[in-house]
């Protein structure tokens, strides 16, 4: 009896101790669908905010003060507001309403386009304003108010981008990156844990930047990937891409990437462009040029003042015959929960809502095929790669970009 006793004696003290941090373990509740949303203007398009849907976005008039005000249900303040804009980004702030009067709660530069507002004390009333001098907009994609608990993985909480790259992914839009790339960043960045810089030469659209965004995150990029300047135009030859964006631009972003962040090693698109995309065939030509210009400084003489000149030791161009290598993306990965490579660039590709219906004819079959992230035995298969430039010899073994970098 006794032994009985102090078994349930034991038993409700260890779930006694068990209680707090099972609660702290709690997902903390979506309340947007309760809060009630009003804007400065445009209120008729409000529900775009809370759609799930980042290709409507929800934008005010352009205003000295324009704001977004959210008022938390009865009972259920908020802790916090996840905002992802859909234009040019602009410092600015949350106020909650305490004692009838607006505080500042939290204020941002406005550098990243998806930006988490923690609210540690819980509010009633909050309120979004743009910090500017002149008239603007607030453009969002999605709103989202939560109560208290730890955030669902798909809030993000970007970090500056590394001074320092282990490796630099150049894409020429959002989604390439997966599509022929693979597992290059799940394996290098979620699960070596190595810093990874991927940069774009356009975000295509404010909806597809949304999407880059949730696919890295959902990659293991915990870092804000460089977006270009340029505009998205379809091309389907070398010197028209150059032509659309200007090659000196160009040589001078590509280079201003390499000095800026020194990456050891770089990957980037095919010579042919894969499919013979014009943008994807100036990136691997760019590179291949800015590699050796990033060593000059003569050339380009702002971006070498400014961050110095660098040699990169390794360029990798997809689907490269020369050097080739062969890249392992099936391996289970443990920062993945054993999903490999090529599964979480799927799942990463799979926040690229707006593109799952675009594709390209095959021009073996005639056919209209969407695009996939390109299996092993495909045409453009994600897995084939060729060391276009080296400074520390061939490669060996054939299936590590960072083979022969010293510390690696």
């Amino acid at each position: 009896m006794m032994n009985a006793r102090r078994f349930l004696f034991l038993f409700i003290l260890l779930a006694l101790l068990t209680l707090p941090f099972l609660a702290a373990a709690e997902e903390a509740q979506d309340l947007t669908a309760q809060c009630t949303i009003v804007a400065s203007s445009k209120e008729n398009r409000i529900t775009r905010l809370s759609d799930r849907n980042y290709s409507t976005a929800f934008n005010t008039e352009i205003q000295r003060t324009p704001s977004v005000t959210v008022t938390a249900p009865e009972n259920a303040p908020v802790y916090g507001l996840y905002l992802c804009f859909g234009d040019k980004l602009y410092p600015w702030e949350i106020q909650a309403k305490r004692s009838g009067e607006w505080q500042t709660v939290y204020q941002s530069e406005g550098l990243y386009a998806h930006e988490y507002a923690p609210l540690p004390e819980g509010e009633t009333e909050m309120r979004l304003l743009l910090i500017s001098e002149k008239k603007k907009a607030i453009v969002l994609n999605e709103l989202y108010a939560f109560g208290p608990g730890d955030l669902p993985a798909f809030v993000q909480q970007w970090q500056p981008a590394p001074e320092k790259a282990d490796l630099l992914v150049l894409s020429a839009h959002p989604d390439d990156e997966v599509l022929f790339f693979g597992g290059t960043i799940p394996t290098y960045a979620g699960e070596k844990g190595l810093n990874v810089v991927v940069a774009y030469m356009t975000a295509g659209n404010n909806c597809r930047r949304s999407e880059l965004l949730n696919g890295l995150w959902e990659m293991g990029v915990r870092t804000y990937p460089e977006i270009g300047p340029f505009w998205d135009r379809y091309s389907s030859q070398l010197q028209s891409a150059y032509s659309e964006w200007g090659k000196n631009k160009v040589h001078a972003f590509v280079v201003e990437l390499l000095r800026r962040y020194q990456p050891e090693v770089v990957v980037t698109h095919d010579v042919n462009g894969e499919y013979g995309h014009g943008a994807h065939r100036l990136c691997a030509d760019a590179m291949q040029h800015c590699v050796i210009t990033a060593a000059d400084p003569e050339k380009f003489s702002d971006s070498a003042e400014k961050y110095g000149v660098w040699q990169v030791k390794k360029l990798y161009l997809h689907l490269y015959q020369e050097n080739a290598v062969e890249m392992d993306w099936d391996q289970p990965l443990s920062a993945f929960g054993g999903r490999t490579a090529y599964e979480v660039a799927k799942d990463g590709y799979g926040w690229h809502v707006s593109q799952h219906e675009m594709g390209q004819k095959n021009p073996d079959t005639g056919k209209f095929e969407v695009f996939v992230v390109e299996p092993r035995k495909s045409k453009y298969s994600c897995y084939r790669f060729g060391l276009a430039y080296t400074t520390v010899g061939p490669d060996m073994e054939k299936n590590d970009f960072m083979e022969n970098i010293p510390g690696y």
